[in-house]
């Protein structure tokens, strides 16, 4: 059995899920879902289930047996810096996004504990996973109206993540935010490409949007969409994607099935580390 730790928002669910799929196919095995993260939460909450997914949740017993205890005991040992052993099911990422092919190797019990932020985890199985991330209801009658629009123009979606990423220190301080330059330069790109494009405007702060984009005309800014699922089905549906350092918009691209897609994303993804991006191979790098 292969279970696959589920945390943050929804972005990295999706990543954290498409891995344990792709590896229990190569397995010939089953996997299951950890979301013990989210009880607790207050920012994020778990929200695979808006998908069509193969949804097993693994029992406390069963995370404990392949993960190892994570009690009270074990939460001081790790804040005073104790190594904690674990059984040999437990595989911890250690270098993010990078795509450590020794991953494949492993059989048997496995407990994945990580972000796993690289398509190459999962491309193998590409249709399965576009599968598995379609909705079961269907969009806003709000979005569906931008829908209509969007598969009528040469309609590129554009993500801003502000958000946590502004408003919290520490987020700011590992993943800062795409400025105006970059969303400048991106469309520039994208207007010596694309004939008449059409942009549409997402954002967790369109007001921020509304005053810095003014210089664009042909726009839509969506700003009455009820649900995060309303905005991610409008982005892949958009044939063009300039996508923000985030994960949300990232999948947006990703699942975009149009073969000629121009896909442009930013060059640093965490402020805090130049090296590291999980852009796809072909996607603009700006």
């Amino acid at each position: 059995m292969i279970i696959t730790r589920i945390s943050g928002g929804l972005g990295n669910q999706m990543f954290q899920y498409a891995i344990a799929k792709s590896m229990a196919k190569r397995n010939k095995d089953t996997f299951k879902l950890d979301i013990s993260f989210y009880p607790k939460q207050t920012l994020r909450k778990y929200e695979l289930n808006y998908f069509n997914i193969d949804e097993n949740i693994a029992t406390k017993k069963e995370c404990t047996q392949l993960r190892g205890r994570e009690g009270f005991i074990y939460k001081i040992k790790r804040k005073i810096g104790m190594v904690v052993a674990r059984p040999k099911s437990y595989i911890f990422e250690t270098n993010i996004t990078k795509f450590d092919e020794e991953i494949w190797k492993k059989k048997g019990d496995i407990y994945l504990d990580g972000f796993w932020q690289n398509e190459k985890y999962f491309k193998n199985i590409r249709e399965e996973i576009l599968n598995d991330f379609t909705l079961k209801d269907s969009i806003s009658t709000e979005a569906n109206r931008y829908l209509k629009h969007i598969k009528n123009t040469n309609s590129i979606s554009l993500h801003v993540r502000r958000g946590d990423y502004v408003k919290d220190n520490h987020t700011n301080n590992v993943h800062g935010v795409c400025d105006i330059v970059y969303y400048k330069k991106a469309i520039q790109y994208m207007q010596s490409k694309i004939q008449n494009p059409f942009f549409y405007i997402f954002s967790d702060d369109i007001a921020w949007c509304k005053e810095n984009f003014n210089f664009l005309k042909n726009k839509t800014f969506i700003d009455d969409t009820k649900t995060a699922f309303d905005d991610l089905e409008l982005m892949k549906n958009c044939r063009h994607s300039i996508i923000a350092n985030s994960t949300f918009s990232w999948w947006g691209a990703w699942l975009n099935e149009n073969e000629d897609k121009v896909v442009v994303g930013p060059k640093i993804w965490f402020a805090n580390n130049n090296n590291i991006n999980i852009t796809c191979k072909g996607w603009i790098k700006i």
